[in-house]
């Protein structure tokens, strides 16, 4: 019996030996164990494209390309959550030293420290560190986890055949690989262009958490955060990694939302609503005031809804209608999995209503454009008699 319990016992450390062994390398390399995050944490993530020396031929990563996916992320321990702000990469900007720029050559002209100093200078938040990351990162870390399951909302169709992308995606909920997760990260060749791209990396981060809970990317996260090292470059210090690791191991709210603004030359920030959300999310503000149905009427709210939901969609605009808002049918492609209220910053606006109508709430800037509130309406969430035979 005492063999079979010393051979259990060294089977369980050869398995956590096993799972433990990739992250070895990048523990030795930063000397550190998780601990615990005591005070907020800003970082500037930026997704960095590659650049190229010759026609078809990629010079060697120095992390100093075009910054197309620019991420102010706060790390807060206190209000234990995760908030993203996604900055599209053609916000125009004073760049110091060169003048009226998109905000995406800051880290061409300057690496990440102008592109730090840049960011600053937009949102009024003081920046602690950055992390910048090739694209690498997304098919080495997605094809580590085994794929991420996302709901893919219209064909997507490109080649660049330079930058060696073939974007070939269906609509429809699927598990993609770590190819197919770029080109759904990259694609930007329609209508909303960079801005569609936003909501595309804010449906994938809120995909990836899902994922990366369930047993079994549990079971394969040290080998994806392994595989993603060689392509990432951060300032961010030992004690604060660890401090991040040990904050992740607490399973933080994550909330994302889109600078607010609208299309114009570029997209322009709406400086005052920016600010709006820089004091509710970066600010060591108290909660506010939850809000009320009344605090509803008024507002502008879009019902997203495929051809199959059309009659649960109307019965919506009837609901909303009825609690006082002024409401917009929008009719998409493909349903997401599951009926949501989404706003893109008004969390307290966003949950009054989900309560009212009985869906849950999340602040994402998936949420549709010019819009207080967003209901979509989920392939769960469709009338019987429109599912056809």
């Amino acid at each position: 019996m005492r063999r079979v319990v010393l051979f259990l016992v060294l089977l369980l450390l050869a398995a956590a030996a096993w799972w433990a062994y990739p992250l070895l390398q990048p523990l030795l390399r930063y000397g550190t164990l998780p601990r615990n995050l005591d005070r907020p944490l800003n970082v500037l993530v930026l997704g960095v494209a590659p650049e190229y020396k010759y026609y078809h031929q990629r010079a060697p990563e120095n992390f100093r390309g075009l910054s197309d996916v620019n991420l102010l992320v706060r790390f807060d321990p206190t209000a234990k959550r995760i908030v993203v702000l996604s900055i599209p990469r053609d916000v125009h900007v004073q760049i110091p030293g060169y003048g009226w720029y998109i905000i995406n050559h800051a880290n061409k002209f300057g690496g990440p420290d102008l592109a730090k100093q840049v960011v600053s200078g937009l949102t009024g938040v003081e920046i602690d560190a950055y992390v910048a990351v090739s694209v690498e990162a997304i098919r080495n870390g997605v094809d580590a986890l085994g794929g991420v399951t996302v709901c893919v909302e219209k064909p997507m169709k490109y080649k660049d055949t330079a930058a060696k992308l073939d974007i070939d995606l269906e609509p429809g909920c699927q598990l993609l690989n770590g190819a197919q997760a770029e080109g759904y990260l990259r694609f930007r060749h329609d209508a909303l262009g960079d801005i569609g791209r936003i909501q595309r990396q804010q449906n994938f981060f809120h995909a990836l958490k899902q994922q990366v809970l369930t047993p079994s990317g549990l079971l394969r996260l040290p080998q994806a955060i392994a595989s993603v090292e060689q392509n990432i470059r951060t300032d961010l210090t030992r004690t604060q990694i660890a401090s991040l690791m040990g904050f992740a191991i607490q399973q933080p709210q994550l909330v994302s939302f889109l600078a607010p603004g609208r299309f114009g030359q570029g997209w322009e920030v709406d400086r005052a609503e920016l600010q709006k959300l820089i004091q509710r999310y970066f600010a060591d503000a108290p909660e506010p005031t939850k809000a009320t149905l009344e605090d509803l009427r008024g507002r502008q709210a879009a019902v997203l809804y495929a051809a199959p939901q059309e009659s649960t969609a109307m019965e919506m605009r009837d609901k909303l209608r009825a609690l006082g808002l002024r409401v917009l049918l929008r009719e998409i492609e493909t349903a997401p999995p599951h009926s949501e209220v989404l706003t893109n910053g008004e969390a307290g606006l966003a949950e009054a209503l989900g309560e009212a109508i009985g869906l849950p709430a999340r602040v994402s800037g998936e949420a549709a454009l010019y819009a207080d509130l967003t209901v979509r309406i989920g392939a769960d969430d469709a009338n019987p008699n429109e599912q056809g035979p």
